[in-house]
Order: structure tokens, then C-alpha cells, then sequence
């Protein structure tokens, strides 16, 4: 470990090319790329013990670090936590949690003006050293532009005396937090925090509203839609201000009259009042108040004007501007009465969930004509919903059985588990002085003996379901609202159509069967209100059989690529964006990681799903680009279902007529859906795309397109290879590869290369092969654009997944010889070892025990019946252990997984003649990398 520090200093202060250990190196943190919490909760979680000394400390920032303190309570670890009353910023109640942990020791320092900021963490015989400018809160640890450089010293060094001497000045001179302290300091924090809020007020009243700037694009998408036609959708998640916008839109459009449509008259209510504040000078109403009104603008319920008594009182032209909220009801009679009698200048329809269960086609009501799209995740990068934590949280055991979807609802609102949802509601809190929370299950019964028991327990509750009048569920919101109860328990009547700015603790106890409405019951909780800073959403996870939709549904990205999901779930927090957070106990992750294994997602259901979804936004036939730009099924996933897309649409759309194929351009489309698709980089189908454009091409001219589109440069010997694969000669020995036609051929003048002359007709003469093939390169040029782009001279990228052949491949190895490789391939010529490691546990893997010693040592075996020398002379084996080789390493958790790419070995530290668990010799060998594994990455190969 002394020798580790030292060469990390080196690399951070001397040279940065010097290997050494990433988590001993300096670092600087600034929210930039990676959110400051991710690293402060990696120390946390590997500590031996920590010292927080913040000048002050809220909430928000204390729920961020929730798990890993009561990890670190189990364990014993003990902790200082240090922080100010600083303008009073340091809130009660999260040094009221702090103080609620037995090992952890709370000082507070009045009436100074402190203002240093700091993370300390031992481990062993070093600690590391976060200081700079992040307080611990929220906006600090996730989203705020800040400068925190982490260092790292051995216990003996100046930095580490120097910094802690420092703290104990200050800290050793105070007394413990009590709760005297606490009430003291308390009563302070109120007063001003009512200050505050009367100044807030102040300003508030004198700010004019204006367009946030994702309203200031949807806007400009709105006046660009009433171009191409009377009508236009407005997709705009829950609480991103869709009717402030539709409002500014009137603004700006100035119409005579106009109807504001809705099913619910608490959101014509609201919707009102919001209008109010922009168009200051119209008369409004609510339909039906006033007899003879001239107003400028009616909010009308869809039941009330659908009937004629109502309708026909107005000529078809009356309105020259209507808007229907929630249109994504439009199917039902009464909104289609109403919106085939009037005849408006222009439609605007709004709604969240435009993707529906049922088969009402809402993008063509509206002509596919799309105004704008802000999505959850958009939103939440703007700012303009509530930050929420998400805790993935395991649901208990029943007689040893885990709770799934045939649960009985006697064990579902068994005295255990209501005990086991009460503990985790106080711990884990929620943001404000009073709970307001919502609560999700599947049943009615169930809901109603949970309020029950709640209530017993002194936790006012009430259960709402379908059954209930609309009046009992405004009472019921209006007591929630004012605090009289604490929580609304419900199956699914709170969707949509819902406005409870207030709720501060959303509770799943329910399997997630779609996430189109995991994420409009997740939306009822991120409204944002001056009450709450974030919002705490508390998932109950049970063995349920769809539990892999939690990730995809918060993540936004319903690709069901596997390697996707399972970043998400070891790494959520930093890439769900702004100050939002994700935690998933470790058994709730091996739960979903066993669930997207096992699960085939390449089915005719799922690939149909998400088709009719597109066709119905584009108003055609979606191709395999579209699923992918519009973050719908990957291709990848829909060409495991059949080999091309020809193939797909003749199984899920059989009478479907855009085209057919002869067999070689059947031959063709196969070649390249299945041996290119998805490319890993972009040689192969710029190449292919140049050919077909220019019928010839040379190497020098492919530089030259890669350098200026690309910025890629020394390329020579990835775009030979990729001519090689085009032209079939690589790799032509392959059984898997025989069938197919060559793309491409090299003439005898040196270095040009033509398309061939059957493939070229065909995608001159034949529509729709050309449509087929351009989608194909489309989207792997996109693909690989996106998230294959950062190599150089070898076409391989750390920590992305490649299939063995892929690994060859693009790596620029002939591997007619490796693809059929178990452990490892030697390619003497280039002096490379390519070796792939599996870590699965089960038989035949069970032979070899790998083991990571830490991020960047671990130990490898060589295949049965090897050895160092034999007659005297250096095997291979015994050349690898003498670093005569490049060491290329590959590794995998489980059969069925592509190998992650871990980079080179710096060498081979220690190689040893042993025996086998069946007494067969063979070669161990300890290795170093280059670098050390991605910490992320590292995390779920360590998942048991």
C-alpha cells in the first residue's frame, strides 16, 4: 500500500503517464461528468471510518448518503460528522436523522463563521481527502458546478496530520449535539426560515411568469406544428407545465375564443387559475356558471358538453382555439362527439401518456403532426420536476418464501409486513415537516385493511379505489393536502389526472406489470411545490417476474439491452440526471440482474408492443433506426427474434405488402443484419454507404472521409480489416460465414476496392431492399457514432461488450483460428494473447477459481496439459509468463453474456506450475492491467 500511494503521487503530481493505482491517484470532483455522490458513497461504503465537516448540512444531502449509513451502523464503523448554523442553512431534521445513528458523533459550531468543507475516509493505513466546495446537500453533491480535489495520504503523512490536527482544533473544543442544542438552534432555524419565506413571497408576488426554456422551444414546436396543419399533440410529462404553456401559446396566438376541454373538474379548476396569471386581461369562466356569457375563454368538462343540450348551443366555428388536456382519452365517445362537431383554427392536444393500452391511435387524431416531446428524464435535466430518491427496497419473507404476484392478500397486509413498511417509511423520510405520501398496491381489499392498520398504528390513512364517488376522492386529497392524513392508499385511479403538489413519499407495494404506469404513479410524486425540496420513492421489491421494468421505466430507456440495465442498477444515480438519486439494496439488484438474464426479450410480443407504439407516432411502418432513435426495443434485441428485418415484419405484420426479395438479396440483407449488425464502429458501413454512393474506393480516400466526419485518424489498418470482412476474406473459412455473398471486391489496380455488381442492382431496382439496406446502415452508423467512438488505432473501447468474434474482429486478428478458442488464442505474428474469462460459478467453470484481488491484480489458467517448458525449450505458456506477448483480457459473469473489454496487461507478476482440481497440470498466472477496472464494472462482476 506505501508503494501504491507513492506511485499515485507520482501520476497525479509528477507524470501522468505513470501507472499506478485510480483510487489513490488526486482527483478532482466537480458534478461535471460524474456526480460528486457516487464517489462520497464509494468511500463511504469502504471505509473504516469518516469524518464529515461541512459548513452546513440540509435534508436532501442526508438522503443521499441513507443506505450507506446504515450499512456503515451495521458494520460498527464509526463516524464525526461536523457542520455549522451558518445563516442558519443547516435544517434540524437532518441533524435529528444524523443523530438517530448510534455511531455516529454530531457536533455543531455556533456563532462562527465556518466554512470549510470536507469528506475524510480511512481505510486501512490511508485516507482519502475530499475538500473543496461542496456543502452536504443535494444541488452541492449532484448538479451545482463545484471543485472538490480528493487526495489520498498514508496515516503518516504531513496532509493527513495537517488535516486532521485542523479538525480536531475545532471539534475537540465543542460539546456533543444534544437535544437541548438541537431545540435551541431550532427555534433560530424558525425564525428564519419564516423570514425567508416572507421575502420569497415578496418576490414572488412581483416576478412575471415567464417561459422556462424547455416552454420556450415547445413553443417554437408549437408555432412550427401550426404551420403544417390545424392540429397538433403536445406530449409533457406530469408537472412540466403544459397548461402554463398552452396558456403562453394563447398569448402569443391571440385567438377570439377559446375552449379548454377536461375531465375532471379539479383540473379545469386549476387550469383556470394558471390561465389567470398569463392572460390577465380575458374574461374567463367555467362553463355552465354564467347564463348568456361573452367570456374569452370556457373550461368546459367533456361530460357536459358532449351532450347536445350543451354542444349545440354553439356554432361549429364558435372557438377558433381549442385545448383538450389528458387527450389521450380522445378515443372515448364523448371527447369524439365533441371534437368531430367543432371546427377550430387549431387543436392543441396534451398529454403525458400518449402511449396507451388500449388500440385508440392518438397521434393520428392528430395527424402525427407531434409539436414537442418532454419526457421525464428531459424534465428532470431541466429542473422542472421535483428531485426525487428512489430506494429499491427487498419486501420481506414470508415462511421463508418471497412475496410475488400470487401472494395471498392475507400475507400481503400480514402485521409483519405493515411493521416492515412503517420502519422503512421513518427511516428513509420524505422532504418537509409533514408526511403526505401515496401508496400503490394491486388490490382494493388490500388497500383497505392497509389503511386499516395504519390507522391502529396512529398512521392516518384511507384507502380509494374505483369504487369511490369523486366527491369522497376530493375530500380525501383535500385531507392529505392539509395534513389530516398521512396517507392515500390506492390501485391505480391515481395515474393521471391528479394534481397533489404536495405528496412528498410515493410507496410501491405492487410487481411492476408496465412502465408506462410505474412511471404516471412515479409522476405523482414530482410535482414541485415551495413545501418539499425532493420527494422519497419507496419500491418494495418482491420476486416479481417483471421487476426488470423498474430499471428501464426510471431509466427511460426501454432498449431492454441487458448491459444497460444492469449499469442502471449498479450506477443509476449518475445517469439519471439533475439531483435525483437511485439506490437498490444489494439483494434487490441480485433479484433484477437474475430477472434480465433469465428473461428472453426478444419475443414476438415484446418487438409488436413497441412496433404498434411507432406506427402509431409516425404513421407508418417503423424501421429498425426509428425503434432506435426514439429509445424504444433495441435493433440488436428485435434481430435476435429472426434474422432481418424482412423476416420480423412477415411474422408480426404478415399482411403487410411493402416488398420482396429474391434470394440473394435475401443472402445480402442476412450477411449484414447478422454478421455486421450492431457495428462497433463505423469503418464497415461507411464503407459500404461510400460504395454505394461512388461504386469504388480507395484506403486513402476512407481516411480522409474518417478524419474530417470522425476526427479519426491512423486508421489504416482497421479499414484493411474492415474491407477483408466486406469482402468475405477474413473470415471466409467460418462454417456460420460460408452462405453468404461477398459485399465488396478488390480489383487487381492496387488498393480499390468495388461494391459488387449483384448487390448494386439490387439496390437500384429494387425499393424496398434500398429502404432495408439504407436502414441498416443508418442505424449502425448511429449506433456506433454514439457509443463506440472513443478508440484510436484498434477499434476495441475499455469496458464495452464484444462477442469473441468481435473481440477478434476488431482488434484486426485473422480469427478463423480464435472464434472456436475456450480460454485463449496466442497470434504469434502480432505477438497478442486474446484470453476470456468467465466468472460463473457453475460447471465447467468450477475448475478454475478467478479471483480479483482488487481492481487491477488477478489471477488466470492456462488450458489442461500445459507447462512452463517441456524438452527444455519455452512453451507459449511459458513466453506468456516471460511478457514475450501483448495480453489482450476479456471477461464475463455468466454464459450467455457478451466479454466486457478490461484492456492490457501491464505483465505477468507470477506464473506457477500447479494441478487442477482433476490433477491435470496447468499454469496459474497472477496478472496486472494497465489500468484498474471501472469501478462501476468491477461492482457487478463482484455480485454474487
Amino acid at each position: 500500500m506505501h508503494r501504491d500511494v507513492i506511485e499515485s503521487l507520482k501520476t497525479s503530481s509528477l507524470d501522468f503517464s505513470n501507472e499506478s493505482k485510480l483510487d489513490f491517484q488526486h482527483k478532482l470532483l466537480s458534478n461535471r461528468d460524474r456526480k460528486i455522490i457516487v464517489d462520497i458513497r464509494r468511500e463511504l461504503e469502504e471505509c473504516d471510518e469518516f469524518i464529515i465537516s461541512v459548513a452546513f448540512l440540509t435534508e436532501s444531502g442526508v438522503t443521499l448518503i441513507l443506505e450507506q449509513l446504515k450499512l456503515l451502523e451495521a458494520k460498527g464503523v464509526k463516524g464525526k460528522i461536523l457542520t455549522g448554523d451558518y445563516l442558519s442553512f443547516t435544517e434540524p431534521k437532518a441533524l435529528e436523522k444524523l443523530l438517530s445513528f448510534n455511531n455516529i458523533e454530531v457536533k455543531l459550531l455556533t456563532e462562527s463563521k465556518f466554512h470549510a468543507k470536507g469528506y475524510f475516509f480511512k481505510k486501512k493505513d490511508v485516507w482519502s481527502f475530499i475538500v473543496g466546495s461542496s456543502n452536504l446537500t443535494g444541488t452541492a453533491l449532484t448538479v451545482n458546478f463545484e471543485w472538490n480535489l480528493k487526495v489520498s495520504s498514508l496515516v503518516t503523512g504531513k496532509i493527513a496530520k495537517d488535516i486532521l490536527n485542523e479538525f480536531k482544533l475545532v471539534y475537540n473544543a465543542l460539546p456533543e449535539l444534544t437535544s437541548n442544542i438541537l431545540n435551541r438552534y431550532k427555534e433560530v432555524y424558525e425564525l428564519s426560515k419564516q423570514l425567508k419565506i416572507k421575502k420569497n413571497q415578496i418576490n414572488g408576488d412581483l416576478l412575471e411568469i415567464k417561459p422556462n426554456k424547455m416552454q420556450e422551444l415547445a413553443l417554437l414546436g408549437l408555432e412550427e406544428a401550426r404551420g403544417k396543419g390545424d392540429r397538433a399533440l403536445l406530449i409533457s410529462a406530469t408537472g412540466t407545465g403544459k397548461t402554463y404553456l398552452s396558456a403562453f401559446h394563447i398569448l402569443e396566438t391571440k385567438p377570439t375564443k377559446v375552449l379548454f376541454l377536461a375531465h375532471r373538474k379539479t383540473i379545469l379548476k386549476k387550469s383556470l387559475n394558471s390561465f389567470k396569471h398569463i392572460l390577465k386581461d380575458k374574461k374567463m369562466e367555467m362553463y355552465g356558471e354564467f347564463e348568456n356569457s361573452e367570456s374569452d375563454l370556457v373550461f368546459g368538462m367533456v361530460q357536459t358538453l358532449s351532450r347536445d343540450e350543451h354542444l349545440l348551443k354553439f356554432e361549429k366555428d364558435y372557438f377558433d382555439y381549442i385545448v383538450v388536456d389528458e387527450v389521450h382519452h380522445g378515443g372515448a365517445k364523448s371527447y369524439r362527439k365533441i371534437l368531430d362537431y367543432f371546427k377550430p383554427k387549431f387543436l392543441l392536444g396534451m398529454t403525458a401518456t400518449p402511449e396507451r393500452g388500449d388500440d385508440f391511435d392518438i397521434y393520428e387524431l392528430f395527424n402525427h403532426n407531434i409539436a414537442y416531446e418532454i419526457r421525464l428524464n428531459d424534465a428532470l435535466n431541466e429542473g422542472l420536476l421535483c428531485p426525487f430518491h428512489y430506494f429499491g427496497i427487498s419486501d420481506i419473507k414470508i415462511e421463508g418464501k418471497e412475496i410475488d404476484e400470487k401472494t395471498s392478500i392475507k400475507d400481503l397486509v400480514l402485521d409483519e409486513r405493515v411493521e416492515h413498511i412503517i420502519e422503512k417509511s421513518r427511516y428513509y423520510g420524505y422532504s418537509g415537516e409533514k408526511l403526505h405520501g401515496l401508496i400503490f398496491v394491486s388490490r382494493i381489499d388490500e388497500a383497505e385493511v392497509l389503511a386499516e392498520k395504519l390507522t391502529e398504528r396512529g398512521i392516518k390513512s384511507k384507502a380509494l379505489s374505483g369504487e369511490t364517488t369523486d366527491k369522497e376522492r376530493e375530500t380525501a386529497i383535500k385531507e392529505l393536502e392539509h395534513g389530516e392524513i398521512e396517507y392515500l392508499i390506492t390501485v391505480d385511479i391515481f395515474n393521471e389526472g391528479v394534481d397533489i403538489p404536495a405528496v412528498n413519499q410515493v410507496i410501491f407495494l405492487r410487481p411492476t406489470e408496465s412502465s408506462i404506469v410505474y412511471i404516471q404513479q412515479l409522476g405523482r410524486g414530482l410535482r414541485k411545490s415551495g413545501n418539499k425540496e425532493f420527494v422519497v420513492i419507496l419500491d418494495f421489491i418482491g420476486n416479481y417476474q417483471k421487476n426488470f421494468l423498474i430499471p428501464t421505466a426510471i431509466s427511460g430507456r426501454n432498449s431492454f439491452d441487458r448491459d444497460d440495465m444492469k449499469m442502471f442498477l449498479i450506477n443509476g444515480t449518475n445517469i439519471i440526471p439533475g439531483e435525483s438519486s437511485i439506490t437498490f439494496e444489494k439483494i434487490v439488484r441480485e433479484r433484477i440482474f437474475e430477472n434480465i438474464n433469465k428473461t428472453n426479450f426478444s419475443t414476438k410480443k415484446m418487438i409488436e408492443s413497441d412496433f404498434e407504439i411507432l406506427e402509431k407516432q409516425l404513421g407508418r411502418v417503423p424501421f429498425l433506426n426509428d425503434f432506435y432513435e426514439r429509445k424504444l426495443i433495441d435493433p440488436l434485441v428485435i434481430l435476435k427474434f429472426r434474422k432481418t428485418y424482412d423476416e420480423v415484419l412477415k411474422t408480426i405484420k404478415p399482411n403487410l405488402n411493402l416488398g420482396s426479395l429474391n434470394e440473394a438479396e435475401k443472402n445480402y440483407l442476412t450477411f449484414l443484419s447478422s454478421i455486421f449488425t450492431p457495428a462497433k464502429r463505423v469503418h464497415e458501413m461507411l464503407i459500404l454507404q461510400y460504395l454505394i454512393e461512388n461504386r469504388k474506393v480507395t484506403v486513402k480516400e476512407v481516411l480522409k472521409v474518417l478524419e474530417e466526419r470522425y476526427s479519426l485518424f491512423n486508421q489504416e489498418k482497421n479499414i484493411e480489416n474492415a474491407l477483408k470482412h466486406l469482402e468475405k476474406d477474413i473470415f471466409k473459412s467460418l462454417s456460420t460465414i460460408k452462405e453468404y455473398k461477398p459485399l465488396v471486391e478488390k480489383l487487381d489496380e492496387e488498393n480499390i476496392w468495388v461494391i459488387k455488381k449483384g448487390f448494386i442492382e439490387s439496390y437500384k431496382t429494387n425499393s424496398y431492399f434500398k429502404v432495408l439496406i439504407d436502414d441498416l446502415l443508418k442505424y449502425n452508423l448511429n449506433s456506433s457514432k454514439d457509443n463506440y467512438k472513443n478508440f484510436s488505432k484498434e477499434g476495441v473501447i475499455k469496458y464495452k461488450s464484444y462477442s469473441k468474434q468481435e473481440a477478434f474482429w476488431y482488434m484486426n486478428l485473422d480469427f478463423n483460428n480464435g472464434y472456436q478458442v475456450s480460454g485463449y488464442t496466442i497470434f504469434e505474428k502480432e505477438k497478442k494473447v486474446m484470453i476470456f474469462i468467465t466468472l460463473d460459478d457453475s460447471t465447467p467453470f468450477t475448475a478454475y477459481d478467478n479471483i480479483f484481488y482488487d481492481r487491477q491484480h488477478f489471477n488466470w489458467f492456462s488450458k489442461s496439459n500445459r507447462c512452463l517448458n517441456r524438452n527444455g525449450k519455452l512453451t507459449g505458456e511459458g513466453r506468456i509468463a516471460q511478457n514475450e506477448f501483448t495480453i489482450e483480457v476479456f471477461l464475463k459473469k455468466k454464459m450467455g453474456e457478451n466479454f466486457f473489454y478490461l484492456g492490457e496487461v501491464l505483465r505477468v507478476e507470477k506464473a506457477e506450475e500447479i494441478l487442477g482440481k482433476k490433477g491435470e497440470p496447468l499454469v496459474q498466472y497472477d496478472l496486472i492491467l494497465k489500468d484498474e477496472i471501472d469501478k462501476d464494472l468491477f461492482d457487478y462482476f463482484n455480485l454474487n
